[in-house]
């Protein structure tokens, strides 16, 4: 058993060498230029950078030839841990293309269009740096020049820039909390590699070798020719020594970097404050009939506490007998959705969001693709566009178009101010169709219907505001889908108390048509990013631990509560990966079983 530990864990360290190999593969290399630097560009330094002439001239140059705004510079002496790390992060061979790609950098030099500067409202006049950075403030930065110019960023090596030393204090600070697997996490499973081959050393000393070797040599192998750090010799055979160490600082870095036990002490007054006086004024009164058909004929569907906060209260969802449409029954007052939407998609929830938005790029496309055989739009707006991920992914597939969002938060003109729609319209749609109407060619309400207090004004509105001729197109959760029924109130598209109405498809369909548009396609969407029955896991592990650090929870954070939570959601990693598992089993199947997790309706309005 030893042995094939071993060889599994050599295995598992050489192939991760050249996945990490591969994802520096896309890194052009500054060429010397004769050309003055341009005057289009602004340099941004880390505090102990220099940038000599001939750089500058190579950086302005290869931004020029390749159409770059945005062009962040590695040494190439940038120190092996900080190269490993960066590799981790970034992948050079699709971040470019990948629009909805974190901002990373190597965190020492960046070139970047002056015009891009001033859209970030930092104006630099010409011939003049921004210096002095710190590598948070750099990484902080990039995240933001990346959004302004999602295609048009990227790196180089730069052989001429030398790298400044940082402390594991300073490349802790810097690591940008929007990724994916956190810091905690990525220690842990180094820490575990590290025992399990000093296992494989005392059980089977030949084979445990094969696989130290392996670990030795993975810098080696993800250098290339192309890095020459002064460290490169050392880092590669002393690395059984230096990791460890290596994990041991970064992890005493992390813990004096940790923030106060309660980060948000202020934001959590005011939530107690709010939830003393009781969060049954949130609820309007009961209904006792159908607000789609009028029919008293209701059944209870489910009852589910926040899935997604985890805020207290809990929600209950009816369905009609009659037509089937399931609504929140109370139904939240408009004071109660802006309670519960408070610090999900902005404030303390934003980031979490982000990362979220970031894995349905796939998921955009398709929506975008299902226009295709029944036109070619001018105009589009999207409705409930919420921070602008659809539009921007859907330049993609339809890069002449202009693109307007839509939505009631301020998100959409963050979104104007990046670039990623082209306008953006603050407000309640219904209130502003008045002022849009015949103006464009295509409306689109992504997962935006079942929010809405009134679904059937929300149709009114997209039919004022579309051409003649023009479509519409809808995406909303199926509330008849058969793995609805067997997840129960842990299926996640109940999506509670977000989700006030959920429309079958045939009293959508019938809705369209009383509205004079006719249905000219049809889609159920099957294998979504989460996965029904790994979402449930995760919903299941959430309600049973909500994190101790929310404003909202009633009981302070406290160092035990953050073992706990933390030891309840490892325990949790082995059934979520079962039953991610799972999804990928059956997601051949979902459409013959009437599973999946939504529906989408394509409709022309007619003259």
């Amino acid at each position: 058993m030893a042995h094939l530990t071993a060889a599994a864990l050599g295995a598992g360290f050489a192939l991760n060498a050249v996945r990490l190999n591969r994802r520096l593969a896309g890194l052009g290399l500054l060429e010397p230029s004769a050309d003055p630097p341009s005057p289009d560009f602004r340099f941004v330094l880390a505090s102990g950078v220099r940038l000599d002439n001939e750089t500058r001239r190579a950086a302005c140059a290869f931004a020029s030839r390749e159409g770059l705004k945005v062009l962040d510079l590695l040494p190439g002496d940038l120190p092996t841990v900080e190269l490993l790390d960066f590799a981790r992060l970034v992948n050079t061979r699709s971040f470019r293309r990948d629009r909805l790609a974190f901002g990373r950098s190597a965190q020492h030099a960046v070139v970047v269009e002056a015009a891009v500067l001033e859209r970030l409202g930092t104006p630099l006049p010409a011939g003049t740096d921004l210096t002095g950075l710190s590598a948070a403030e750099l990484t902080d930065l990039l995240g933001q020049l990346k959004k302004c110019a999602p295609t048009t960023t990227g790196f180089a090596l730069a052989p001429g820039l030398r790298s400044v030393r940082r402390t594991a204090r300073e490349r802790v600070a810097a690591r940008p909390g929007n990724t994916f697997v956190p810091l905690s996490a990525a220690l842990a499973q180094r820490l575990a590699a590290g025992a399990l081959t000093v296992a494989c050393l005392a059980a089977a000393p030949a084979w445990g070798a094969a696989a130290l070797a392996g670990y030795v040599l993975q810098p080696t192998l993800v250098r290339g020719r192309r890095f020459a750090p002064p460290d490169r010799h050392r880092a590669t055979w002393l690395r059984p020594v230096l990791g460890p160490g290596d994990w041991l600082g970064t992890a005493r870095a992390a813990h004096a970097l940790r923030g106060p036990a309660d980060p948000h002490a202020g934001l959590r007054a005011e939530y107690q404050a709010e939830l003393a006086r009781g969060v049954e004024r949130f609820f309007e009164p009961r209904r006792g009939s159908c607000p789609w058909c009028g029919s008293s004929d209701l059944r209870h569907r489910v009852t589910a506490r926040d899935m997604y906060q985890g805020k207290p209260g809990r929600f209950t969802l009816e369905e009609c007998g009659d037509c089937g449409h399931t609504f929140q029954n109370p139904r939240l007052s408009l004071a109660g959705l802006d309670f519960y939407y408070r610090d999900c998609y902005d404030g303390i929830g934003e980031r979490q969001m982000e990362k979220v938005f970031a894995l349905q790029g796939s998921a955009y496309r398709d929506r975008a693709r299902l226009l295709r055989p029944h036109t070619a739009p001018r105009t589009w707006l999207d409705v409930g566009a919420g921070h602008g991920h659809f539009c921007l992914v859907a330049q993609d597939v339809w890069p002449q178009t202009v693109f307007h969002g839509l939505d009631r938060s301020d998100a959409v003109e963050q979104a104007e101010k990046y670039g990623w729609v082209h306008r953006g319209h603050r407000g309640d749609f219904p209130e502003l169709a008045e002022s849009l109407e015949a103006a464009y060619d295509v409306v689109s309400m992504f997962h935006y219907l079942e929010h809405t207090l009134d679904p059937r004004a929300e149709l009114e509105a997209a039919r004022g505001v579309l051409k003649p001729g023009g479509h519409l197109v809808i995406e909303v959760p199926d509330p008849q889908s058969s793995l609805s029924r067997l997840l129960g109130r842990h299926w996640i598209p109940w999506m509670q108390p977000q989700h006030v109405h959920l429309m079958p498809f045939a009293n959508l369909r019938q809705a369209l048509l009383e509205r004079g548009f006719t249905t000219v396609a049809e889609q159920r969407v099957t294998g979504r990013p989460g996965g029904d029955f790994c979402g449930a896991v995760v919903e299941r592990f959430r309600s049973w631990t909500p994190s101790p650090r929310h404003p909202w929870s009633r009981t302070p954070p406290t160092r035990t509560r953050a073992l706990a939570h933390a030891a309840i959601w490892t325990s949790s990693v082995p059934l979520i990966a079962a039953a991610a598992a799972a999804d990928l089993a059956i997601a051949p199947f979902l459409g013959a079983l009437r599973g999946g997790q939504a529906y989408r309706i394509l409709a022309r309005k007619e003259a």
